[in-house]
């Protein structure tokens, strides 16, 4: 009995952490929300800062 609520306790936790990433808005390249120098071009490293930064707000 404790196998099997260790083991539903664990899927809980780990689907919990999928839906936290889920609920990130990620963006891809050339959208403009992810300019952020305001330059008109979205960069690669631009659309990876922001994609970051949108995980770690949740």
């Amino acid at each position: 009995m404790k196998r099997f609520l260790l083991s539903t306790f664990a899927v809980v936790m780990s689907l919990g952490t999928f839906a936290t990433i889920a609920n990130a808005q990620q963006v891809s390249l050339g959208d403009p929300v992810a300019d952020l120098n305001g330059d008109g071009e979205v960069t690669l490293h631009e659309v990876r800062n922001y994609n970051r930064d949108q995980r770690q707000k949740n």
